[in-house]
Formats: structure tokens, C-alpha cells, sequence
């Protein structure tokens, strides 16, 4: 069984993954010493706020996913930390993950959602563009991978 709980991004469970997530990335990526900047996966307490989320996803007690989001600017919120462990894949908890961080956008007043990703991770580009999200802007920096901003609108 599934479940997704509101908890705080600096508890136990979210600090795993989150350290899952960043070894995901350095394999990815290529570079066993990325250490990843508050502007791509920002900090903890950006999900703090009265107009943030923070999600953990538990399969049978054990969490496997998680993400949050947090407001860029009036009417536009930013997911961020999208994860879900590899043993959780291919089931659609990220897709539950994201339109769970949808309704919240919606629920706070967004009229659109933003993420940044990156086309070494992608499970999650195909399920952004699968979820409606299209290329604002991509970032093409050498030595880093190349960073691709996502939008979609919200009903």
C-alpha cells in the first residue's frame, strides 16, 4: 500500500532519500563529487513555509519517494526534489507524487508550476512531458549538465 504524508524536509526519512536521490545524480551525471546547489535542489527549509509542501511517499511502512514545493513567485510554484527509490519505480508513484504537488500548487493559489531538470534523468523527463510540462528554457553550461526548465499550467 501507498501513502503519501505531509512531513517536515529535514526528517530522518527525507534526508535518506534525498541522499539516494544525490548518489542517482552523481552516477548519472558522471561526477562522484556534484554537490548539489540550493538554486537546482534548494535547501530544506524552503519547504517550510505556510504556501510550501513537503511529501513523503511509504510503501508497506518504508518510505520511497518524496518532493516538495515551494513559491517562486505570486501564482508560480517550483517542485523540487522529485524522487522516487528505484525500488519503488515503474508503479506510478512519481506521477502520483507530482499531481499530488499539483493539487497543493493549485490549493495555494498557483496558476502554473516550474521545475528544473535534466536529460540524464530521464524516467523524469518522460513523466513531465507525459504530465503536460513543456521547455521554458534550457541551460547549457560546459562541465555541467545541461539544466532544462519545465512549466505547465494549472487547471
Amino acid at each position: 500500500m501507498i501513502e503519501l504524508r505531509d512531513e517536515p524536509s529535514d526528517e530522518a526519512a527525507a534526508r535518506l532519500l534525498f541522499e539516494q536521490y544525490m548518489a542517482l545524480v552523481r552516477e548519472r551525471v558522471g561526477d562522484e563529487n556534484f554537490v548539489p546547489g540550493e538554486r537546482i535542489f534548494a535547501t530544506e527549509d524552503a519547504f517550510a513555509a505556510a504556501d510550501a509542501a513537503w511529501l513523503v511517499a511509504y510503501a508497506d511502512g518504508v518510505a520511497v519517494g518524496c518532493g516538495g514545493l515551494r513559491t517562486l513567485s505570486p501564482g508560480v510554484g517550483e517542485i523540487k526534489r522529485m524522487f522516487v527509490a528505484t525500488q519503488a519505480r515503474g508503479n506510478g508513484l512519481g506521477r502520483r507524487l507530482l499531481r499530488a504537488l499539483e493539487a497543493r500548487a493549485v490549493a495555494v493559489g498557483h496558476a502554473r508550476v516550474r521545475l528544473l531538470t535534466t536529460p540524464v534523468l530521464a524516467e523524469a523527463c518522460a513523466l513531465y512531458a507525459a504530465e503536460g510540462y513543456v521547455e521554458i528554457a534550457r541551460v547549457e553550461q560546459a562541465g555541467n549538465p545541461v539544466e532544462l526548465w519545465l512549466e505547465k499550467a494549472l487547471a
